[in-house]
């Protein structure tokens, strides 16, 4: 736990801090160099102080009740009542407490906005006359005096306004950034989840078929479920996974329906040339194009049926993936949640891979293909 966690500092309190001990040194040696280190800090001090006090009231009262409720006519008139309020203040406490030291001290020193020598007999004539320092505070300070401290101080107020609105646009930003991030991360979830369940609904229903035939591939079958299950259930809950991975999950996935009739090999083809497998993909990208082969390309027709994979990757770590299958002339419904697997990976495309692939889905009225040109760099 670090010492800022530990008692709950927050890292914009640092800054500020650190702001301001920079900002009272830079004061305190402006003034010290021309007046002496006594006046400097006294100056510094109050006008600092000043400062703060307006900055705080700024960021803790006026900005979270008025600004950020979009009430900005009020903010603007209290944010310039309150500059004003605070500066005069100031001009009259650091007149009343300079007034105090000069005495004190007997300077001799020349003060800006003051001559020494007049302000020394005037004050005399003053204490002659028996005024107390209560009307000496409450005297009109000079204007020029007063006008330069209005404007250090409105320039202070829209720093602070400027200072809260940047933290509260970057708090706001990486709040709706991890809100994004969220958002896809629940989404991929979500499609995985229907992606799954509908890859397992096709394969049983291969093994029901073989085991209603009582055919001695049942095993086999059942073998290459096991091995397709233990993919989907350890692999796959990462963003990605090793392309040779896929690869093998992918051939466990042809290899199984070609296991349910010895004649479909003839007219299945599938190229699968990998130099790079240390390539990450996202688990479960291609299946869906190739279930979608076996179940729409009529493939137990003998004459007509066929289906075509090919799968390469490039030296600029590019993947690409082609897939295409006959079409009946006429159109057969295997299930009535034909086109999830289709519209799932094009959802997942978009939210992982965005401007980073190329899909093209090419049909006529005998043939359907795919191509995905992937870059996973």
């Amino acid at each position: 736990m670090s010492f800022l966690s530990k008692y709950n500092i927050k890292q914009d309190q640092v800054w500020q801090f650190l702001l301001v001990i920079a900002y009272f040194f830079l004061t305190f040696n402006f003034f010290d160099q021309r007046f002496g280190h006594t006046y400097a800090l006294i100056k510094a001090g109050l006008l600092i102080g000043a400062q703060i006090i307006l900055w705080q009231v700024n960021l803790k009262f006026l900005i979270p009740s008025l600004l950020l409720k979009k009430k900005y006519l009020f903010y603007g008139a209290a944010l310039f009542i309150i500059t004003l309020s605070i500066a005069t203040l100031y001009n009259r406490s650091e007149k009343r407490v300079m007034d105090s030291w000069r005495v004190e001290a007997k300077s001799e020193r020349l003060f800006p906005f003051d001559a020494p020598e007049e302000e020394q007999n005037q004050y005399n004539r003053n204490r002659m006359r028996g005024e107390n320092r209560a009307k000496r505070f409450f005297t009109p300070p000079k204007i020029f005096e007063s006008l330069y401290n209005f404007i250090l101080f409105s320039v202070v107020a829209l720093l602070s306004t400027a200072y809260r609105m940047t933290v509260y646009s970057l708090k706001k930003e990486n709040e709706a950034t991890l809100l994004r991030e969220e958002k896809v991360k629940s989404e991929m979830s979500f499609l995985k989840s229907q992606v799954n369940p509908h890859f397992l609904f096709n394969v049983l229903n291969n093994i029901y078929s073989l085991s209603f035939l009582k055919s001695d591939k049942t095993p086999d079958v059942v073998l290459q479920l096991s091995d397709m299950l233990r993919y989907m259930l350890y692999h796959t809950g990462t963003e990605t996974v090793p392309l040779s991975k896929e690869v093998e999950y992918l051939q466990n996935f042809i290899s199984l329906h070609l296991l349910k009739d010895d004649t479909l090999q003839e007219r299945v083809k599938y190229d699968i040339n990998i130099s790079s497998h240390h390539l990450q993909i996202a688990p479960l990208l291609f299946a869906p194009f190739i279930e979608n082969a076996f179940k729409h390309s009529h493939i137990e027709d003998e004459q007509n049926g066929w289906i075509s994979i090919s799968l390469e990757t490039e030296k600029n770590n590019t993947i690409l993936f082609n897939v295409s299958n006959s079409k009946p002339s006429r159109k057969i419904s295997k299930d009535k949640e034909g086109g999830i697997g289709l519209e799932n990976v094009k959802k997942r495309l978009t939210l992982q891979y965005k401007n980073k692939h190329i899909l093209t889905i090419n049909e006529t009225h005998d043939r359907f293909s795919v191509t995905l040109e992937l870059h996973t760099s």
